[in-house]
């Protein structure tokens, strides 16, 4: 019975696991990206600090209102201290030098108190919200950057998914073209018209096939499982992309957008800096503020009874002036600080917008080379993989040698090497092309 309980639980533990992963398919890029929108965990992160940036943006406005205050107290005076009193206060006759002692005050007190303060000249709050409005902005722009890096990432790693599905599939074509090669081969060695190091050497082709095919099948599960790991999936969850590269080769593009995160951030970085510069002078400027308050104090001698008590309110409202003079010369070096930070900002951010200018430069030409040098990867691939028939028709023929066969084929899996290199550059920089035009 035991055994059949455990069996039980292990089948339910495997349908449960099995209901709760996902099942996802993709037939493009943009529906990758769409998916990691909501879903990485890095752009969740910036969102999550874009959120907190906008609370502390209301918050600081927060600062503009009033102060207001209430308190109340309750006071029992269990025994009250007597004080000495002169006895001639009371007594003309009474010899100078003795006292009478008396008490005074009640024992229970009720204080209640109502203050209000309204900063009328602060400019350190004025200079908070400016401040925490340029972090607002540099917090959208920290998630538009982060946005175009997972991008890049999750491009990355689907391109190289089906990249490897190409060498798989070439792969698979090799294998069957050894597997020719070598049938022949033996039978050749068989038959005493090629010796034993012709044999070995379609072997050692056969095998180079195979375990070529072995560590694409790998390393594309590995592509796969990083394509998981950038969208916030779990191992268990299904994930199938169903684009092939050799029926959808991508087409070229152009760069069409003069947007770029990392210049509009810098320049964020920039206002905030100076914003902190000028907090931080403002730190010497005097405060001006408008106080009202109202007490009032009610004391009796029976525990919440408000008969027989005395009543002592009172109220008053004034203006005060807050001159800062002299707390140390922590400030001072503040400001320095602070200057130094807004000028390195303003350079960093000139310097960003000469990068940019440069990067597109590099971009254009390098999709350009990388589109030409696949194209002519393809030709020649193509003349490759002809001869590599023609001679295999001749070795069925028998007008060539089996090591000339050898040399063809070789020369065939040098021409796909250099395709697929040639095909990885194009689609790195297909991708960034993709992401330079990508509105955000």
């Amino acid at each position: 019975m035991s055994i059949r309980i455990l069996c039980l639980s292990a089948f339910c533990w495997c349908m449960g696991a099995q209901a709760h992963a996902q099942q996802i398919s993709f037939s493009s890029l943009n529906d990758v990206w769409q998916y990691a929108e909501k879903n990485n965990i890095s752009i969740i992160s910036a969102q999550s600090s874009q959120a907190i940036a906008d609370k502390t943006m209301k918050q600081s406005y927060g600062n503009l209102f009033p102060t207001i205050t209430a308190n109340g107290s309750f006071t029992d005076n269990i025994r009250i201290q007597p004080t000495l009193i002169p006895a001639n206060l009371f007594n003309q006759e009474a010899p100078a030098g003795t006292f009478i002692e008396a008490t005074f005050g009640r024992r229970y007190i009720y204080n209640t108190n109502f203050t209000a303060q309204f900063n009328i000249l602060n400019t350190e709050d004025w200079f908070a919200i400016a401040s925490a409005k340029y972090s607002h902005e540099v917090a959208r722009l920290a998630v538009n950057k982060t946005i175009r890096e997972v991008y890049e990432q999750t491009a990355g790693a689907y391109y190289n998914y089906l990249l490897l599905e190409e060498v798989t599939r070439l792969s698979e074509q090799n294998i069957l073209i050894a597997d020719t090669i070598l049938t022949n081969a033996s039978q050749k060695f068989t038959e005493g018209q090629v010796s034993e190091v012709s044999v070995n050497s379609a072997q050692i082709n056969h095998e180079k096939a195979q375990k070529t095919w072995q560590i694409a099948v790998q390393n594309r599960q590995i592509a796969l499982n990083t394509l998981k790991s950038l969208l916030g999936l779990s191992v268990n969850d299904s994930l199938s992309l169903s684009e092939v590269l050799s029926s959808s080769l991508p087409e070229p593009l152009t760069i069409q957008s003069s947007y770029h995160p990392e210049v509009e951030l810098a320049r964020s970085q920039v206002l905030l800096a100076k914003t902190t510069w000028q907090a931080a002078k403002a730190s010497f400027a005097p405060k001006l503020s408008v106080v009202y308050q109202w007490n009032n104090q009610i004391s009796g001698d029976n525990f919440w009874q408000f008969t027989n008590t005395n009543s002592l309110p009172q109220e008053y409202w004034g203006l005060r002036l807050s001159i800062p003079i002299l707390a140390g010369a922590s400030r001072i070096y503040q400001i320095q600080k602070s200057r130094i930070d807004w000028q390195y900002k303003e350079k960093y951010y000139e310097d960003s917008q000469k990068q940019a200018d440069i990067q597109d430069d590099n971009l254009r030409l390098s999709f350009a080379n990388a589109y030409d040098a696949l194209k002519k990867s393809e030709t020649i691939l193509e003349l490759y993989h002809q001869n590599d028939q023609h001679a295999n028709r001749q070795l069925a023929e028998g007008t060539i040698s089996l090591d000339d066969r050898l040399r063809t084929f070789s020369d065939y899996l040098s021409g796909q090497n250099e395709y697929l290199e040639s095909l990885s550059n194009y689609l790195v920089q297909y991708y960034r092309v993709q992401i330079r035009n990508k509105a955000l």
